[in-house]
């Protein structure tokens, strides 16, 4: 799987699964089921997919493409340089969509940009992990200290045991 998003079709499946299951345990099944989990689940990608999450992290890694690519050309495979090369494109496709949004978009217009915006972070999922020194060994906002989560026992556990108290 990619770093910037999870399987996007997979994963919306599979939330919708469990969101629909969770909502008939809750007695919110009336009706005709998926439907009702539906705009639930697009609105949840619609907020994963905003300007507000994206753009920000996209716009910084995509101005620092060029100098990257240019300063390990030699050193990639051609096919790796490749796929940087691509990322690159598609995360300025990604970026320029995002400048375009105007809050006077009609509905079909911010309609028509998510499913572009959801096309292209697939396509970017696809080509894989950018290069580490532009986004990192791990993908942005995934940085966890699990030993402050202190979710295995004293501070400083590994988490190869498992305390039950």
């Amino acid at each position: 799987m990619g770093w910037y998003m999870f399987n996007l079709p997979e994963a919306f499946k599979s939330l919708q699964y469990e969101l629909t299951k969770a909502m008939e345990g809750l007695g919110m099944d009336e009706g005709d089921g998926e439907g009702n989990i539906l705009p639930i689940m697009q609105s949840i990608m619609q907020n994963l997919l905003s300007k507000d999450v994206l753009y920000p992290s996209l716009k910084e890694i995509t101005k620092g493409y060029p100098e990257c690519l240019q300063s390990h050309q030699e050193s990639l495979p051609p096919e790796q340089f490749e796929k940087y090369q691509e990322q690159h494109s598609v995360m300025g496709n990604i970026c320029e969509q995002f400048e375009a949004e105007a809050p006077t978009d009609s509905d079909g217009t911010q309609k028509a940009r998510f499913e572009l915006v959801l096309d292209l972070m697939q396509r970017l999922q696809d080509l894989g992990h950018p290069p580490k020194e532009l986004a990192g060994e791990k993908p942005p906002g995934l940085h966890f200290d699990l030993d402050a989560l202190n979710l295995s026992g004293p501070p400083g556990a590994s988490g190869e045991q498992c305390l039950i108290v």
